[in-house]
């Protein structure tokens, strides 16, 4: 256990010393983030989404550590997971998404061990097959995510906690995993299973501590060597194979399950889970009750519904009256949505400019059509403010995401060259000095050896003869 508590203060000592660097990489990656919301037209929610990853310093420490502390290398790699997740839509990998693998204890969240770090338990008895006909890796990926993300929302909620509290070392990087194989039959032995998981974990580097293979019998020596080929030596180094009695060392007996030793006889279920309904439950939707009358409805009485097809709210002192339908107010922002950042900004106009137009267009809609707004007059005020724009802008604009896009490319493929260059750097100079031998270097090694050799011979009267003889015989030769 020391080791771990000593690996705990080095983690919590390294993250301040690298606070200024952490500053760095969230200021610059929120300098992307309209890119990237231009790039991939995000919604208000998607791109609130970036800004929460972001903000996890526990994550942007993590790729700090991972890659040795390098500023431009960690940024790099956390642009790329940033763009990883938009495409992958991480954020839409909730409870709904893995319900078919919450129906049995396989994987849970339970308490914490001595050092603060989370406890994973994961009970193999219980892994579902994958239905015939579908991919295993396909089939588990969505579930490792979920995990993932739980752990990762978990670990930086713990360490905030812990900071707010003013306890002492309150970084919590790291969970820690018990892998039950009691009963454990018929488990994936798929070479790709296993590579797809490493290669999603770099997604997540430095959030696994250590890996308890618990009840691991001989008949998965097998399975175990399989793992051995697609982990590094840094990761072969967290598996442990305890005996359940010495659990005890990294866990509290209070806080152990029964089943592995301890005094916890705590039974998961889903329904009193209170970490995947806190961190991963349904997308929050808007606080107003769902009402067709008015959108303005906001009573949590259900039997007080107005019987009235328009707004109860009056029009205000302003110039802008709000829109008497729902259903056309739910289109607009519907379209609105759809739009891209230059087309909100109305294609070069100024936002005041802008505002009006919306403004003036809002206010027509509400007195002229009381009734409710034709869908006509919708698609032609949206037109306008969309518009069309000129093949030139449209191109500059095109031409620069693609000079955008080559520069990350370029940028990336010479830190990948340059690393190669320096580890292999011994072999680079015998490459070089090979390719120099054999392109006129040897040669005009050789002639420079036999023009000192003839100056030799030259000013000695001795026996030149047979040396000039051997000399000759001898360049002829070499030439």
């Amino acid at each position: 256990m020391d080791i771990y508590k000593k690996r705990h203060l080095e983690n919590n000592q390294q993250y301040n010393k690298h606070e200024q660097t952490i500053d760095s990489i969230q200021s610059a990656l929120r300098r992307e983030i309209p890119h990237l919301i231009q790039e991939f037209e995000l919604t208000v929610e998607e791109s609130d989404t970036i800004h929460e990853f972001i903000n996890d310093r526990a994550t942007m420490f993590r790729f700090l550590r991972k890659n040795k502390y390098s500023l431009p290398t960690s940024l790099s790699l956390l642009l790329d997971t940033v763009r990883w997740r938009i495409l992958a839509d991480i954020d839409a990998i909730r409870v709904s998404s893995v319900r078919e693998f919450l129906h049995e204890p396989l994987v849970y969240f339970h308490k914490s061990d001595k050092i603060h770090r989370p406890v994973l338990v994961v009970n193999l008895a219980y892994l579902p097959k994958a239905p015939e006909g579908y991919d295993v890796t396909e089939f588990l990926t969505p579930l490792v995510i979920f995990v993932l993300e739980t752990a990762r929302l978990l670990i930086w909620d713990r360490t905030k906690e812990r900071t707010q509290a003013g306890t002492e070392l309150p970084l919590v990087l790291e969970t820690m995993i018990l892998v039950d194989f009691k009963n454990a039959n018929g488990l994936p032995t798929d070479m790709t299973l296993f590579k797809s998981f490493v290669t999603l974990m770099r997604r997540y580097p430095g959030m696994t501590g250590t890996v308890n293979l618990l009840n691991f019998g001989w008949m998965y020596q097998g399975l175990w060597q399989m793992c051995k080929l697609v982990l590094s030596n840094d990761a072969k180094s967290k598996v442990n194979f305890p005996k359940l009695p010495e659990l005890s060392v990294l866990i509290e007996p209070k806080d152990l399950l029964t089943d592995f030793g301890g005094d916890d006889p705590f039974l998961w279920d889903s329904r009193n889970d209170g970490y995947y309904a806190k961190y991963r439950g349904s997308v929050q939707q808007l606080s107003r009750r769902n009402s067709n009358s008015s959108i303005y409805y906001d009573t949590i009485e259900p039997f007080t519904r107005p019987s009235s097809s328009f707004s109860l709210y009056g029009t205000p002192i302003g110039s802008l009256t709000p829109v008497a339908s729902h259903a056309n107010l739910t289109s607009v922002a519907k379209a609105y949505s759809n739009l891209s950042l230059p087309s909100k900004l109305g294609n070069g106009m100024p936002l005041r400019t802008t505002i009006k137009t919306l403004g003036l267009f809002v206010n027509a809609s509400s007195t002229d059509f009381i009734g409710g707004v034709p869908s006509w007059v919708l698609s032609e005020k949206l037109n306008a403010i969309h518009g069309v724009g000129d093949e030139t802008t449209r191109r500059r604009r095109w031409f620069i995401k693609l000079l955008s896009r080559c520069e990350h490319t370029a940028r990336y493929m010479t830190m990948r060259i340059l690393r190669k260059v320096v580890k292999y750097r011994g072999t680079l100079y015998w490459v070089v000095a090979c390719f120099l031998l054999r392109n006129g270097v040897q040669e005009l090694i050789e002639h420079v050896f036999m023009l000192m050799m003839q100056l030799m011979l030259t000013n000695s009267a001795r026996n030149t003869v047979g040396l000039g003889s051997l000399l000759s015989l001898t360049s002829g030769q070499m030439t």
